[in-house]
Formats: structure tokens, sequence, C-alpha cells
């Protein structure tokens, strides 16, 4: 049986569940990611992801390129999933319990000068 896991944003008014392992995890440090956070994010590309309440509570963003979407809580700023351009959801893996660590590092050409953790997983310059 799949395992499925909850979250939601810091003041409830989103919540959301992904089923089964992510396809990617991952620490992202794409300029988006580290604009968003000020370091690398964990993310988790996951097949089975559905919102449960809120989808109306947030405020959609798109990247630069318009090809990628961020979703964040209007009510109180929490990062809450990306929408890829092929349709596959982005989930904030901190979020998520049972923890699921990331495996790999992804655009870490634009990786900042301070980031320097886990040097022991695989690097990519893009999504492998």
């Amino acid at each position: 049986m799949s395992t499925v896991r909850k979250y939601q944003c810091m003041c409830g008014a989103f919540e959301a569940q992904v089923t089964g392992e992510p396809v990617l995890a991952c620490w992202c440090h794409c300029e988006t990611c580290r604009r968003q956070t000020g370091a690398a994010m964990q993310l988790g590309v996951f097949q089975n992801f559905e919102v449960l309440k809120g989808d109306d509570q947030l405020i959609k963003y798109a990247s630069t390129s318009g090809s990628v979407f961020r979703n964040s809580c209007k009510n109180c700023g929490s990062f809450c999933y990306k929408v890829l351009p092929d349709g596959a959801k982005v989930a904030p893996l901190g979020a998520l319990e049972p923890v699921i660590k990331p495996t790999c590092h992804i655009f870490v050409k634009d990786k900042g000068s301070q980031d320097v953790m886990f040097p022991e997983l695989p690097q990519h310059d893009a999504f492998p």
C-alpha cells in the first residue's frame, strides 16, 4: 500500500496530499528557488498529487519563462506547490511526514557559493 502524506500551509488555508514516492526528490538550486527561500529548496516531483482544500487561496506566479507556475498561500505566504511544464506537481519535501530525503542536486550551475551541503549526492545542471 502506498504512503499518503498530507501537508498544509502555515495558516491552514491550503492543504494537499501526495501518494507514493516522488519521481524525483532533490535539492533545487535554481534561481527561482533561491529567491523564494534564500537557499536551496528540498523538492519532490509527484505523480499522485491532490489539493484537498484552498486552491482558491493561492497566488499563482509564472516563472520568467512562463513554463513553471509557483503557488503560494495569499494569507500566510507559504510555498504550496509548483506545476512543471509537463503538468507534474512539485511539493516541498520539508513539509511532508514521514520524511523523504533528497537523493540529488539539480540546477547546480545556479548554485550559490555558500551552498555546500551534501556534496556526496549526484549533481545535475538541469532535471535528470
